[in-house]
């Protein structure tokens, strides 16, 4: 396989990799702040994908078929990320803090309700858009072709503008963690919640906050996972799981370590998916993403704690 013909499979994985690290970000911060795994992130992530999807499809594009597209777009992007942001702190300031016994495992056992009622309400409330729903919008899936090394890379638009929005998204969170003071109350309570409560830091304003921003990131991810998969229920189910395994393989006690951790696994699968079809002749392809899993898991054999993470000793 030529170097062309590995970049025309490794780019659509580096793509899937963006809409990973956002969902796996978002996971690690709820993590920090909450002390929680949110099971709920990727149902979050996935009533943002549609809402954007019909309002760009049925309400914008149907009304104003002759407006301004980019506009269009623009509007409902920021709609679906709203959503989420106000999903996320839904969750925490109406659900979560009402709740009798606030402990780690009713949170997650929240985040699990949280699950069942979207995964009921959306196929209802978006019933009939559902029988028609095109992902979004059209001409993401235009294809640039260029010749390198007299052989054709090519490169669809989704891919290209997926990688540089999580990019850019990803490093202003991981500057706004370091130089702001959300970010320093966020990196306050994860290290001591009562401590920092104590030092002065409102620690429900900042976990509000952060789960407020961890829906908006998991929803961006979802929207631009949507370009190039079908809307439904389900889209982020995946996405989920290989959020906690990033999480894991990079470890849960940093933040930078889940996004590499996010952009391994994609494209360890898509290695996987080459060579073992390669070396299996189509008999092994089948397997491939068992084949990562089993990496995955040793790896962490190896290291406990993450490629990224560290032991905490505690001092008496």
């Amino acid at each position: 396989m030529s170097i062309v013909e590995l970049l025309n499979r490794l780019i659509p994985a580096f793509a899937d990799a963006s809409s990973l690290a956002l969902v796996t970000l978002a996971i690690v911060l709820i993590f920090r702040t909450s002390f929680t795994t949110n099971f709920a992130q990727g149902m979050i992530s996935a009533s943002a994908a549609y809402v954007t999807t019909i309002l760009y499809n049925h309400v914008l594009l149907s009304r104003f078929p002759n407006g301004n597209i980019f506009l269009m777009i623009i509007i409902s992007f920021i709609t679906g990320i709203t959503i989420g942001f106000l999903l996320g702190v839904f969750i925490d300031v109406v659900i979560i803090r009402k709740s009798k016994y606030t402990t780690v495992l009713t949170k997650q056992m929240i985040t699990m309700g949280v699950v069942l009622f979207l995964m009921g309400l959306l196929p209802t409330l978006f019933f009939k858009a559902e029988l028609n729903m095109p992902t979004i919008p059209y001409f993401f899936k235009q294809t640039n072709i260029y010749m390198v090394f007299g052989k054709r890379l090519m490169i669809q638009q989704n891919h290209i503008y997926s990688i540089i929005v999580a990019t850019v998204v990803i490093s202003a969170v991981f500057i706004a963690l370091k130089y702001t003071k959300w970010g320093l109350g966020v990196r306050s309570t994860a290290a001591n919640e009562t401590v920092a409560q104590m030092m002065g830091v409102n620690t429900k304003v900042i976990t509000a906050l952060s789960w407020g921003i961890a829906g908006a990131l998991g929803s961006l991810g979802a929207i631009m996972y949507a370009t190039s998969q079908t809307v439904s229920s389900y889209m982020m189910t995946e996405m989920q799981v290989n959020g906690f395994l990033a999480a894991i393989l990079g470890g849960f006690g940093t933040f930078f370590g889940p996004v590499i951790g996010a952009i391994i696994i994609p494209v360890l699968s898509t290695l996987s998916y080459i060579y073992t079809n390669k070396i299996g002749t189509g008999s092994l392809g089948v397997y491939y993403k068992a084949f990562v899993y089993v990496i995955i898991l040793l790896i962490i054999l190896i290291k406990p704690v993450g490629l990224f993470g560290k032991k905490h000793v505690k001092k008496v």
